[in-house]
């Protein structure tokens, strides 16, 4: 039975392990660290960057682990969902822009002019759709 649970550890770990390399190889090949250096002009910072998210990964994976129970309330829990869209948002469009899919996009509806204000538009539907569904705005 304790040779059944050693074995059973030692997969988790080493699943969870390939994921997480995965995860990583997706956010160095779609160059999210990188963009955002250049963006916000500190590239200098780059190792900090590196750092900041082995260290988010690793508290994130031992949150889940241990599922410690929190009670920040309301305004911490918006700002965490913030963040988190913040960061999504910034991968997806980083993915778009590494397979080309914007300029492609703009190429075949002829736009050539409004983008900026289609990704607005494209945000904050999205902002209020999810606030209308967590908030139960929705018809059931």
């Amino acid at each position: 039975m304790i040779f059944k649970f050693i074995m059973l550890g030692i997969m988790a770990l080493g699943g969870g392990g390939l994921a997480a390399a995965g995860i990583f190889a997706l956010i160095t090949s779609v160059g999210l660290i990188n963009r955002y250096a250049k963006v916000t002009h500190t590239a200098h910072h780059l190792r900090l960057y590196e750092e900041m998210i082995i260290a988010g990964a690793t508290l994130g994976n031992l949150w889940i682990l241990f599922g410690p129970k929190l009670s920040l309330g309301t305004l911490a829990t918006a700002f965490f969902g913030l963040m988190a869209g913040i960061y999504v948002g910034s991968f997806v469009v980083c993915l778009a822009e590494t397979i080309k899919a914007i300029p492609v996009f703009v190429r075949r509806t002829r736009m050539a002019e409004g983008l900026g204000w289609l990704v607005l538009a494209i945000a904050i539907g999205k902002g209020v759709g999810g606030l209308a569904y967590y908030l139960g705005l929705y018809a059931k």
